[in-house]
């Protein structure tokens, strides 16, 4: 069905990645969000990354280490720009210190009862399928 061609050796070829592929007039080759990477921030994480080419759109993924599980989100709230960041496993905003679910609903603080639009081309794969459809991949790392 497909050419036999390598296994991309950056991460393990079964692990899972959260990957966000490119919409087509963005260009680029998507992100992906290995979990191994996002584990290493314990229960409760927040990562920032971009996708597209010339013109990127920033998005946020928050990762429960409980359940194992990463949602991704556009990283806006309206027209504001939104930086995230855990805080005694809570995820909160730094432009108005509003507390956010792992869903992405503002619970506390001025933007209470906003939702943050999840990215429903996000996807859970293992990386070796992911590398194989999204070659030019970015591969996001915890710093």
């Amino acid at each position: 069905m497909f050419a036999q061609r390598e296994i991309d050796p950056r991460r393990p070829p079964k692990e899972r990645v959260l990957g966000i592929p490119p919409r087509i007039t963005e260009g680029g080759g998507g992100i992906a969000f290995p979990f191994g990477e996002l584990n290493t921030f314990g229960n409760v994480g927040v990562a920032h990354g971009t996708v597209g080419g010339g013109a990127a759109t920033p998005v946020v993924v928050f990762w429960d280490g409980v359940r194992q599980g990463a949602i991704a989100f556009y990283s806006n709230a309206g027209t504001q720009e939104l930086t995230f960041e855990t805080r005694q496993d809570t995820i909160v905003d730094l432009e108005t210190g509003s507390t956010w679910t792992i869903e992405g609903l503002a619970v506390d603080g001025p933007l209470v009862g906003t939702q943050l639009e999840a990215i429903a081309e996000a996807h859970v794969a293992f990386w070796f399928a992911w590398a194989t459809f999204h070659p030019d991949t970015e591969l996001w790392e915890a710093r």
